[in-house]
């Protein structure tokens, strides 16, 4: 079977990565370019309140990143063990978790967000806007929950163009009405919120046909394979870690979105802005994280442990130049970055008080985006979420106590710190994942 495998290479790397960076960077870009839209009405309130709804809704959605972490590791398998009809039913089980999830979803959406305020209050009119922005955007829940199954099972396919494709244009659509609702039409952060709604929902179905041809389905839609009790005991554990690690994970950065507006509005805002580059440089980077995902996971499922050892090393060399890239970058035009995303002169004051916490940010963190796809393409998920879980008790441990002193300085030196504790215990973890595959030899 091995003699038969495409051979790991830097050019199949680039392959998988270089579609995947494009597709994700244009994901926080959507993001950045929000702000900026609201940015030229020039008022901090509405910057701020757009902040806090796209990040309750991000919050929700990426809870369920687990259905794209979980499909892309348990398909990559599947596909290295050549089941070409597990790799359907994968596909079939994600997709019926991921609507019943959405609903789910949008059941429970208004009491939680209503919670989120009570627990960490902003200004009135700031939960206001933001309230509006929300209870709009939930509605695409089903559809977009749904979605990240197919991304996730078309990337462990190495079909990343397509899911490149999809993604830009779901994002050209929703730029063109952003401008058109807010820019013409004036209706504000809830013309962002009807943009991305339409764009969501229109992108589902394009995702779907992008599915088509990829596997021949004739004869694969077996009943009982679907539901297979051991497959979705298999299913609901994996994803059940994956569930708490990516739940630590939003914690963190919900926290410090809250605690930033601990500090005032105008901070608020800043972060707001200074957190769309780390969203950019983190999707980015995440690019090769799926390199190393995708072929982690065949490798595994080859149980070839020297073409998963070469995966983990050449992502990990291209991940490491592409963050030094964007460090350099960011480090020379960031002010202008900054003085780009709006017209407020407070708030572009604040930001560039903190430039220097960004420009540092890929360097931090592109080892432990790696080390995810590793483990992840793996299925260790039991690892992740321990490591996740001392990596968030740190980032707590330390934020308390640097933020009484360096208060916003402070909170972006404990997100600093996290990454690298992100890091240094998926390292220590990995050995198992070579003994796994060692003993499975």
């Amino acid at each position: 079977m091995d003699k038969d495998a495409p051979d790991i290479t830097n050019r199949r790397i680039n392959q998988i990565a270089v579609p995947m960076i494009l597709s994700n960077i244009t994901v926080p870009l959507l993001g950045f370019i929000d702000t900026a839209v609201i940015g030229q009405l020039g008022q901090a309130e509405l910057i701020a309140a757009l902040g806090l709804g796209a990040i309750l809704i991000s919050t929700l959605y990426w809870l369920c990143g687990f259905l794209r972490m979980g499909t892309t590791g348990l398909t990559a398998q599947a596909k290295g063990a050549e089941d070409s009809i597990e790799i359907f039913q994968i596909l079939i089980r994600g997709l019926g978790l991921g609507v019943l999830l959405g609903c789910f979803i949008l059941l429970i959406s208004f009491p939680v967000f209503h919670a989120f305020f009570i627990i960490s209050p902003a200004e009135s009119s700031v939960e206001a806007i933001a309230l509006a922005y929300v209870e709009i955007r939930i509605l695409s829940a089903p559809f977009a929950i749904a979605n990240i199954t197919i991304i996730g099972w078309l990337i462990a396919m190495e079909k990343t163009v397509r899911v490149f494709f999809i993604q830009l244009i779901v994002n050209v659509i929703n730029l063109s009405l952003n401008l058109f609702l807010v820019l013409i039409l004036d209706y504000g952060v809830e013309g962002i919120a009807y943009a991305t709604l339409i764009a969501e929902v229109f992108g589902f179905f394009l995702s779907l046909t992008m599915c088509k041809g990829v596997l021949k389905a004739e004869g694969y839609f077996i009943i009982q394979k679907i539901f297979d009790w051991n497959k979705w005991v298999n299913l609901f554990s994996l994803n059940f870690n994956i569930f708490l690690r990516s739940l630590l994970l939003e914690v963190v950065f919900l926290s410090f979105f809250f605690w930033g507006a601990s500090f005032g509005t105008v901070v608020l805002a800043a972060n707001q802005i200074l957190i769309q580059f780390l969203h950019i440089f983190a999707y980015g980077l995440d690019g090769f994280a799926f390199s190393a995902e995708v072929l982690v996971g065949t490798s595994y499922g080859r149980k070839n442990l020297t073409d998963l050892r070469k995966s983990l090393i050449l992502c990990t060399k291209w991940a490491g130049f592409s963050a030094l890239g964007l460090s350099v970058i960011f480090f020379f035009s960031g002010s202008f970055f900054v003085q780009f995303m709006t017209t407020s002169s407070e708030v572009v004051a604040t930001a560039q008080n903190y430039l220097f916490w960004i420009t540092l940010a890929p360097l931090c963190s592109f080892l432990a985006y790696i080390l995810d796809g590793v483990f992840f393409g793996s299925t260790h998920t039991m690892e992740m979420r321990k490591a996740m879980i001392i990596a968030t008790l740190f980032y707590f441990f330390t934020a308390v106590i640097l933020t009484e002193v360096y208060q916003n300085h402070g909170l972006w030196l404990s997100l600093t710190l996290f990454s690298l504790i992100r890091a240094l215990t998926l390292l220590y973890y990995y050995p198992k994942i070579e003994r796994s595959v060692s003993s499975i030899r």
